[in-house]
């Protein structure tokens, strides 16, 4: 049975990383038009593996004793799948600073289940609604957000373009930071 859970300060030794290793068969494109920003999804000439390590300020020990942060982590039986680390952001939005679930887990429910605790999260407080951000390199997630209402509204070129690894790669190759957002119904 799957259940999502607020850890609280003391609680965080029940959370382990959680490799995310991702094969990739398709790439995201960004497409700039009249309506803003879109998404769209080419094929690789070759399927490759992808690793998106966690980030290290969603650490579950700083979040849990944060007033304004929540750290949710979903459990099968006993067993840690998943979590959703997100924040207040002095702009009045909730920002999912990171959401994982185990490959072996994943397209059964637990990533909505997890938003649906920060979605709350956000309502509590009387925010705007949920923020998001993923690279374009990892087209999985982008199509997450996309499919669970969240909408493409900015992007940051720069954040994640000077890493070691990126700065291996042409100019024209190198990760981008994406800003989806989904507001919350009001009333």
């Amino acid at each position: 049975m799957l259940i999502v859970r607020k850890l609280k300060p003391g609680q965080t030794d029940q959370v382990k990383p959680l490799p995310d290793s991702v094969l990739v068969t398709e790439e995201a494109l960004l497409k700039i038009g009249r309506l803003g920003f879109q998404l769209g999804y080419m094929p690789l000439p070759k399927a490759e593996w992808r690793s998106f390590p966690p980030v290290d300020y969603a650490d579950p020990l700083i979040i849990t004793q944060d007033e304004g942060s929540a750290f949710y982590a979903a459990f099968e039986g006993e067993k840690y799948i998943g979590c959703a680390a997100v924040t207040t952001l002095p702009s009045g939005w909730a920002e999912i600073i990171d959401l994982r679930v185990d490959a072996a887990h994943r397209r059964q429910g637990t990533g909505r289940m997890l938003l649906g605790h920060c979605e709350r999260f956000a309502q509590k407080r009387g925010l705007h609604g949920l923020r998001i951000a993923c690279t374009d390199t990892n087209p999985g997630m982008c199509q997450f957000c996309e499919q669970t209402g969240f909408t493409l509204q900015g992007l940051d070129r720069m954040a994640v373009s000077q890493s070691p690894a990126e700065r291996m790669k042409p100019v024209s190759r190198r990760a981008c930071l994406l800003f989806f957002y989904r507001t919350l119904q009001k009333g």
